[in-house]
């Protein structure tokens, strides 16, 4: 039950790049570097603990104020994943999805091969499908279950058997979105701002950041603010709490952060990946810090919006930046070289002596209950 005690407070987070006992005028010229190499004008940068953010500030390139503010929102591509995997494993914490169960049982016009892959392998990029961020199917004016209803009709795996290769992609997380409509009961966008968004306070994210739609691209279609997904971000880094709310159980964290892939062959990794393939649920798992620390998650996108969790280090950041255009290196490779850059300065600052500059809506709940 949760208690009755409740501290409202905030601090209006500060311009300078410092907090603190911290100094994080490193991590600010690091991100000023991606700004300018990625030829944008505008990018914005939040680190948190456990105790709040502890730094977050807007840039513009070469400075002066930014255009950037915390009402901003832009279109975060495939870090859409990791707010898509937060929602699949809430449903597997309420007993509504399986991760091992075979999808023909939630939709059976998944058939044969097909109705064999599993939540699990469709959120790791293991189910069959893969290399399709970019398929035309994802964008049909249509709606998801309309969507996933042509996938099973019209869409052949092109890496079978399910599990055994790792295939980075769109189609299968699109899959289990519908899946998690079917046993959720809800609107996928709907389900995802009354479950997580509204009780982390994250009321501005959504599945909207490609353009009005209905049929939700599931692992690139969302669009967020910085301190939006920062809350998110928060969430995880509080095994499983946020805003008072538990979300996610720590067994769900500990699944969604570790590597899910269970030995399956590289297939097709997206560039900047480096051939790694080490996949949780919508997550990827870093080597960053290096072993014996315990592996960090990322989400990047396309666009170079940048979300971490060092759970080692017991922060979380998240760079806010949009190129559309290509770039060369790609812009997710820009941003994934920029959080290991700052992830390192960050993790060499005393964060126990850093004062946050932001402290939201903070409740004092014992976690027990799921909104």
């Amino acid at each position: 039950m949760r208690s009755c005690l409740a501290l409202l407070a905030m601090v209006v987070a500060a311009p300078a790049a410092t907090a603190g006992g911290c100094d994080f005028t490193a991590v600010s010229t690091r991100v000023q570097q991606l700004v300018q190499g990625a030829g944008v004008a505008d990018a914005g940068i939040a680190i948190g603990t456990p105790r709040g953010l502890v730094f977050k500030q807007y840039l513009h390139a070469g400075g002066g104020p930014s255009a950037y503010d915390d009402s901003v929102r832009v279109p975060v591509a495939s870090a859409s994943k990791l707010l898509a995997g937060v929602r699949i494993m809430q449903l597997v914490d309420r007993g509504a999805i399986a991760l091992d169960a075979p999808v023909s049982g939630y939709l059976p016009a998944f058939t044969g091969l097909g109705g064999t892959m599993t939540m699990r392998q469709m959120f790791s990029h293991t189910a069959g499908y893969g290399d399709d961020s970019d398929s035309l199917v994802l964008a049909l004016p249509v709606t998801l279950a309309e969507d996933v209803a042509w996938i099973a009709a019209h869409v052949e795996m092109p890496f079978p058997p399910p599990g055994a290769w790792f295939a980075y992609g769109g189609i299968s997380m699109q899959v289990g979105g519908e899946v998690a409509e079917v046993r959720g009961g809800e609107d996928w966008q709907a389900g995802w701002q009354a479950h997580v968004g509204a009780p982390l306070g994250a009321t501005g994210i959504d599945w909207q950041g490609l353009g009005p739609t209905a049929n939700y691209r599931i692992a690139g279609g969302a669009e967020a603010s910085l301190p939006d997904y920062a809350r998110v971000l928060a969430m995880l880094l509080g095994d499983g709490v946020g805003n008072g709310w538990r979300i996610l159980s720590p067994q769900a964290i500990a699944t969604l952060a570790s590597d899910q892939t269970a030995g399956a062959a590289l297939a097709y990794s997206p560039p900047g990946a480096d051939g790694r393939h080490a996949y949780g649920i919508g997550a990827w798992i870093e080597t960053f810090p290096p072993p014996p620390a315990r592996p960090a998650i990322s989400s990047i996108g396309k666009f170079g919006y940048a979300p971490w969790v060092d759970f080692d280090g017991g922060f979380y950041g998240v760079i806010m930046v949009e190129q559309q255009a290509t770039t060369w290196p790609t812009m997710g490779e820009q941003s994934h070289d920029a959080i290991v850059d700052i992830d390192a300065l960050v993790r060499a600052q005393p964060l126990a002596a850093c004062v946050p500059v932001e402290i939201g809506d903070e409740v004092f709940r014992d976690g027990s209950e799921l909104p």
